[in-house]
């Protein structure tokens, strides 16, 4: 079975596509193929890949570009992971009949296009419509749908039926297995990775540090990921600045997939402050696996995508996420008893090892294209006999 995954959007290496499938369907080995906007250089993986400079080229340009590279690789699966890409995947269908077209719906797209801050916002609700339009001819007219949550799966339903599965985006245990040497000791109390924003909860993070640096307590974080452009980022800059944090908080920009590991290990204590918007009423946040993996408790937003995997008390601890008050209790209380940290990592630690973690997610995705690939033959052999 030969594989392609297709993305014009996402870096080569990135976390979903690269670790959690391409790399790891490799090494089961099934031969992948990688079309990504920049070129990398991995034993595991043999990629056709076209020129870092398509990155900055047209849509319509890189689209086609892609489309070229895919085809010319003769797979019997055509994974795709961005949503660009359904004028693709329609295509595929099209030019190779005898191929299996799966689309992978990373989020919940419809939903992120009414906060996307480089949309005017009196365009929103129609490129939200056009989302979801687009989603629906996806799961009538392609062999397969891959979503990261159970919440965007049931958009599915209807339109893609027992053709849609859940991936979720547990870690590759591999990557957060503690070295043998002996890991230096934390340098900050938290830790949290990913966006940083408003609907992130960045603002209610910084103004709780501020509450606890009035009451004395002078807890040290380190936020690593993206903002909205150079306005976002300014903005956070701005607050850490005007609320006197600029000692203990540092803020950096995205950080790569294989420094994730280290990054966490830097702190403490694992956050996920995302806020109640309809995309995080559906999105499983990645990293908190990630922290748990590392050992590390999780103190996040009290969301129902949250509440399925956090169990409060005994992995970590969940709070209101739009107060900052009740933010600063749940950091109080775990940097003031190491004890409790220790036991609530430890029981995140077990339960990713054990069962949330990519090694498992894998065989969910094999059996799901052998189950897709088995389909398009039989429909095709029906379609010879009626022929």
């Amino acid at each position: 079975m030969q594989i392609c995954h297709i993305t014009t959007i996402h870096p080569a290496r990135d976390a979903r596509i690269f670790y959690r499938m391409c790399r790891v369907l490799a090494e089961r080995g099934f031969t992948v193929t990688l079309v990504a906007p920049e070129p990398f250089e991995d034993n595991l993986v043999q990629p056709s890949l076209w020129n870092r400079k398509i990155e900055s080229a047209s849509r319509v340009k890189r689209i086609v570009l892609a489309l070229r590279a895919a085809l010319a690789e003769k797979a019997d699966i055509y994974h795709f992971h961005d949503p660009e890409l359904i004028p693709l995947g329609f295509a595929l269908k099209l030019l190779r009949p005898s191929a299996v077209v799966i689309y992978d719906v990373h989020e919940d797209y419809p939903s992120m296009m009414r906060v996307k801050y480089w949309i005017p916002i009196a365009l929103r609700p129609m490129v939200a419509e056009a989302a979801y339009m687009a989603n629906a001819a996806a799961g009538l007219l392609l062999d397969g749908i891959v979503t990261a949550d159970p919440s965007v799966l049931k958009d599915f339903e209807r339109t893609a039926g027992k053709k849609a599965i859940v991936q979720y985006n547990f870690p590759k245990t591999s990557m957060f297995t503690a070295p043998s040497k002996k890991l230096s000791a934390p340098v900050a109390d938290l830790v949290y990775i990913g966006g940083m924003s408003d609907r992130a909860g960045t603002f209610v993070l910084l103004d709780a540090l501020a509450l606890l640096l009035e009451r004395g307590l002078k807890v040290s974080a380190r936020l690593a990921g993206y903002t909205d452009g150079e306005v976002g980022r300014s903005a956070i800059r701005a607050r850490i600045q005007s609320l006197g944090l600029t000692e203990q908080v540092e803020f950096c920009g995205r950080i790569t997939h294989s420094e994730v590991p280290a990054w966490i290990r830097s702190g403490r204590i694992g956050l996920v402050t995302l806020q109640p918007i309809d995309k995080f009423l559906k999105n499983i946040p990645t990293k908190m696996f990630e922290y748990w993996a590392c050992g590390l408790p999780v103190i996040a937003s009290d969301l129902p995508p949250i509440r399925e995997f956090l169990q409060d008390e005994t992995n970590g601890l969940l709070f209101n996420p739009k107060s900052s008050e009740d933010l600063a209790r749940a950091i109080t209380r775990l940097v003031e008893s190491p004890s409790q940290c220790h036991r609530m990592g430890t029981n995140g630690q077990t339960q990713v090892f054990e069962s949330w973690n990519n090694d498992r997610q894998i065989d969910t995705l094999v059996n799901f294209y052998a189950q897709i690939c088995n389909r398009a033959k039989s429909r095709i052999a029906a379609s010879s006999i009626s022929a």
